[in-house]
This record gives structure tokens, C-alpha cells and sequence, in this order.
């Protein structure tokens, strides 16, 4: 456990610092909001691939050298991406090799914490470790970049953090075949690994939660990855200040996914989630309506606390809803494909702004939550675990 959560933070510190970088990105190439959004992109077709080879990777190799090898593909980008600040192209392969990586990984963690004892509360704990790193790392990008620093030498902390991680999870996991089955479960024959992908392919609940993680993960980081932009330019606030109205939102994600599902628990998933979206829907239409920087980084903090246990609600939902025997494949698919909304949505937020301006983030996220209401609603009841 110590291991995912070290890895799920490494996760958080890198996604967390791209919303703080993007204007010292776009300077340093000399490119605009929609050409910048294509690291987004990049990152989207690492999830692709991610979502078509992970499950097949885990079940070929073993769980836990496949975790080894997403770790050491996950070292590789970040050298590329710490490495130089001229080619803006090798910049994107960068993203695409860590977006890759990091698909695997969340998809092979998901998996892992389904199966524990209370999974509501230790895959909270998992993705709130997550948001601490997505909390601390905008932080830190923008105390380097405001002195000087060159925006790529921030990578080489992840770099740093890749080495340990890497040692915790060969101890964790090296041996680590692939993950228990219960008890009334029959272990998947040799080369079963065809019908598993058709029986995931085929599941309403995998693509009905699939497609409402990516509607979630596209507002999250369509958020997080434009508030500093957006501070800037429409509500006319510092570096500084913009940096900390972004970790304020991943701090509210992180002390969200931690303290609100025993509350989840009690209001019941479906229910909760359903109350939240329309906490944050009114709360991110004041952040839009009321032209006070301070009520727009009040707002958007809370907006991270109300839509901040949608992930684990939908991968313990998954974890009810789908067979153990599924598991490896159904959840790669599920994160990757929800990991895919973190850069699509972002792409056409920047592609909006480059028209229209960056006030469309915004309407944007709002337009998102709605739907993730929707997507919510048509997510199968759960009865019992189908085994």
C-alpha cells in the first residue's frame, strides 16, 4: 500500500505542475493557448495505448513486473521532459511515454484497492495522496520558474522521485504474480485473455463509468490545468497568487478524497455523488459570475472539495459491479479512458480560449459537471457483486 500511495503522489506532483508551467511553456516556444494543448493531447494517446495493453501486459508479465515496467517507461519520459527546452515536439513525446505510463499504473492500482477490506475508504486515502501531490508540485514549479529557474529543470524532480518509487514497488511487487481471486471465482483458463477484454468491452457498467470518470477527470483538470492562465488574464492576479488558487483546489481534492467518504458512506455513493455535482455546479457558477479574485479561489477550492470523492466512488462502484476475474481489464479501461479526459477537455479549452479567450474554462467545467450528472444517473444500481 505504501508503495501505491508513493506512486499514486509522483502521479499528482506531475499532473498538478502542468497548469502551473503552461505560461512559461508557451513563452519559452512562443506558442499560443490551442499549439500548448497539444502536451494534452500527447498525454491522451499515452492513455490509448495504456488502455489497450495494460490489462494484456499484467496478465502476460505478472502484476507486479508490469508495475516495475510503467515505472522505468515513466523514468524515461521524465528524463526526456527535464532534459532540454528547445524542441517543443520532443517535449510531447515526453508526455505522451509519462501519460502512458501513468494510465498502467492507475489502472493497476484501482485494481489492487478494489479488492481490500472497505476499498471506499483506502482507494479515498489513495487519490487524496494524489491530490497532496498535485497540491505541493504547482507550488514549487512556480517558486522555480519566479527565480529563474528554466521551467524544464522542474522535471528533474520527478526524476528524483521516480528512483525511490521504483525501489518501494520492486519490494512491494516484484513477486506479486497477480491479484487474489475470491474465493467462488474460477481462475481464468490459459490464453482466456481474448474472451476477459470481450467480457469488458461488452459491460454497460465499464463504459457507463468509463465515460463518466472521463467527463470527471476533464473538468478536474480543465480546472486545474487553466486556473493560473485564467487568473492572469481575466481576474488579474500574481504568479504567486495564481499558483495558489490552483494548489487550493488540489488541497481541497486531496482533504476531500481523505475526510468525506465515511459521509458517502452514510448518504450512500449514488446519492452523494448526485448532491456534490450540484454543490459545484452552483459554486463554480459564482467563481464564473462574481469578478472578486478572492471569491473565484474560494469557489474553486471548494469546487475541489465537492467533486473530490467522484473517482473513488466510481472505481469502488466498478469494484461492486464488475467480476474480480475482469478486474485487470476492466479497470485499465476505465482509467485510461477516464484519464483520457484530462487531455481532451483540456484541448478544447485551449482551442476555445485561442478563440474566444480564456474566460470559456469556466462555462466549460460547469457544461461537464452537468453531464457527469447525467452519466452518474445511467450508472447500473448496484444489488450485489455479480461473481
Amino acid at each position: 500500500m505504501a508503495s501505491a500511495f508513493l506512486t499514486l503522489f509522483l502521479a499528482g506532483w506531475n499532473g498538478g505542475s502542468t497548469g502551473a508551467l503552461l505560461p512559461y511553456i508557451e513563452r519559452n516556444y512562443n506558442i499560443n493557448y490551442a499549439r500548448v494543448s497539444v502536451l494534452f493531447v500527447s498525454t491522451f494517446l499515452g492513455y490509448v495505448v495504456a488502455a489497450a495493453g495494460a490489462g494484456t501486459l499484467s496478465r502476460r508479465v505478472g502484476y507486479g513486473h508490469a508495475m516495475l515496467i510503467s515505472m522505468l517507461v515513466e523514468l524515461a519520459g521524465n528524463i526526456i521532459n527535464s532534459s532540454q527546452q528547445v524542441n517543443f515536439g520532443l517535449m510531447c513525446f515526453g508526455f505522451f511515454v509519462v501519460g502512458m505510463a501513468f494510465a498502467t499504473q492507475l489502472g493497476l492500482c484501482n485494481a489492487y484497492f478494489a479488492i481490500l477490506p472497505k476499498p471506499l475508504m483506502w482507494t479515498g486515502i489513495l487519490h487524496g495522496i494524489y491530490g497532496l501531490g498535485s497540491f505541493a508540485s504547482p507550488l514549487v514549479a512556480t517558486a522555480m520558474v519566479t527565480h529563474g529557474v528554466p521551467y524544464h529543470l522542474f522535471y528533474t524532480t520527478n526524476v528524483g522521485l521516480n528512483i525511490p518509487v521504483f525501489a518501494l514497488a520492486w519490494l512491494a511487487f516484484r513477486n506479486l504474480q497477480a491479484l487474489p481471486q475470491h474465493p467462488n471465482e474460477k481462475t481464468p483458463a490459459e490464453g482466456a485473455s481474448t474472451g476477459a477484454l470481450r467480457a469488458t468491452l461488452s459491460s454497460r457498467a465499464v463504459w457507463t463509468l468509463a465515460i463518466f470518470l472521463m467527463l470527471y477527470v476533464g473538468a478536474e483538470e480543465s480546472l486545474g490545468g487553466w486556473i493560473v492562465s485564467y487568473i492572469l488574464e481575466v481576474r488579474k492576479g500574481s504568479p504567486e497568487g495564481a499558483s495558489w488558487v490552483a494548489s487550493s483546489f488540489y488541497l481541497g481534492i486531496a482533504l476531500g478524497r481523505i475526510f468525506l467518504p465515511p459521509l458517502n458512506m452514510l448518504m450512500g455513493e449514488r446519492a452523494a455523488v448526485i448532491i456534490y455535482i450540484v454543490f459545484a455546479i452552483g459554486l463554480e457558477c459564482v467563481a464564473w459570475f462574481v469578478p472578486i479574485l478572492a471569491s473565484t479561489a474560494a469557489c474553486t477550492a471548494l469546487v475541489g472539495v465537492a467533486i473530490s470523492t467522484f473517482y473513488t466512488a466510481a472505481i469502488t462502484t466498478g469494484g461492486k459491479l464488475v467480476p474480480r476475474a475482469l478486474h485487470a481489464d476492466a479497470f485499465a479501461l476505465m482509467s485510461s479512458i477516464g484519464q483520457s479526459g484530462s487531455a481532451f477537455w483540456p484541448l478544447i479549452v485551449g482551442i476555445m480560449s485561442t478563440k474566444k479567450g480564456i474566460w470559456v474554462v469556466e462555462p466549460t467545467v460547469v457544461a461537464l459537471l452537468g453531464a457527469q450528472g447525467i452519466c452518474w444517473l445511467l450508472v447500473p444500481k448496484v444489488s450485489r457483486r455479480v461473481e
